[in-house]
């Protein structure tokens, strides 16, 4: 009986085209789906954001029930530097840290070192991804008392532009208190139409009136100016100056719900004044629109690390955030709303006075 001939029978696995097509396939597969993970990755560094600015909104209030106002910044000069961060530290549960902080003498001398290389949670985004120490940050120019009456700078020597200098080392926060929409000092009423409705069409006003470099340019405001504000005309919740009075609950008549305290400054759009410890790096204001220092340092080419230093301390004053955009903010109820970078520039400003009588409609933003 003859056998009949069988054809050889096939190895097992793929061939190079079968191949080709599953690694097309899976190349597919991850390009439709990557942008949904970064979504969500996104997403949950936004929730962990909304917690902690909840968590410095409910602060703000048990410090106020404490104290019957909100905290201010101790300003320039004798006024020893301090920012408002640094005192509500026993409402974050950092009251240890609070404890070995010298509030009687200069943010600047040697004995505030470990306050200002401090690490809290609390005070980063986790979308910024920027905690770091830097070694180049700049203090209110406070003399310090103690120590021998002298201030040491402790970081390591730093260029910027054509100088070189050696700044302090410490931490930036990437939450800010709001001045508002800083006025002209000129200005006899912030509130009134002079002092306020012709001053804040967009961009706000230098401290001293002078007029800066056109930005957005509107038919309200030929020529914004840089947002610095603060002092005597600020229409927010903090001063950095410290040279106005401590504000009330109770004197924000335009709403605890209508009125911004706490906003966010991305770390590579912060000038070197950014420590988190100083009345300078803790407060900004409405005068300059959303993000504006963010586009002007990401158009500038440098790189992350750098970007910060051109937001000078003027421009820098912008909130900023790393999260698409627009920006977290905490208003004054303690409830966190996400404000697009696009909100009319007027209706941001009403958000930022805490008494200007401005109506904003919650559709508005």
């Amino acid at each position: 009986m003859s056998r009949l001939r069988t054809s050889p029978r096939r190895l097992g696995g793929f061939t190079l085209i079968e191949l080709l097509v599953v690694i097309a396939i899976i190349a597919v597969l991850i390009a439709l789906l990557l942008p949904a993970v970064q979504s969500a990755r996104e997403a949950a560094r936004r929730i962990s954001c909304v917690n902690n600015m909840k968590q410095l909104g409910l602060a703000l209030h048990n410090y106020h029930d404490f104290s019957g106002s909100l905290p201010t910044s101790s300003g320039f000069q004798a006024r020893m530097g301090w920012g408002w961060l640094p005192l509500i530290l026993p409402q974050i549960e950092q009251g240890n840290l609070y404890n070995a902080t010298n509030f009687q003498d200069s943010d600047e001398c040697q004995g505030a070192s470990t306050t200002r290389r401090a690490s809290i949670a609390a005070f980063i985004c986790p979308s910024d991804g920027f905690d770091n120490l830097y070694a180049d940050r700049t203090a209110p120019n406070v003399a310090c008392l103690g120590e021998g009456n002298t201030v040491v700078p402790d970081g390591s020597p730093t260029t910027i532009g054509a100088t070189t200098y050696t700044g302090w080392l410490g931490r930036l926060p990437h939450y800010a208190g709001s001045y508002g929409d800083g006025a002209n000092a000129k200005a006899t009423d912030v509130y009134s139409i002079e002092g306020s409705g012709a001053l804040y069409g967009c961009g706000g006003c230098n401290s001293n009136g002078a007029a800066g470099p056109p930005g957005v340019v509107t038919a309200d405001c030929p020529a914004p100016t840089f947002g610095y504000g603060g002092g005597t005309n600020h229409r927010g919740l903090f001063d950095y100056m410290g040279v106005s009075g401590p504000v009330s609950f109770a004197s924000i008549t335009d709403g605890l719900s209508n009125t911004i305290a706490l906003g966010h400054q991305a770390s590579i759009a912060r000038s070197p004044s950014g420590l988190w410890t100083t009345s300078t790096g803790t407060i900004n204001g409405t005068s300059l629109p959303i993000n504006f220092a963010l586009q002007r340092c990401l158009k500038s080419g440098r790189s992350p690390s750098t970007n910060f230093a051109y937001a000078n301390s003027y421009v820098s004053r912008a909130f900023t955030s790393m999260h698409p955009g627009g920006s977290n903010f905490t208003f004054a109820d303690g409830s966190v709303k996400f404000l697009k970078d696009t909100i009319n520039q007027r209706t941001y400003n009403a958000l930022g006075s805490r008494r200007g009588g401005e109506v904003v409609s919650a559709d508005a933003y």
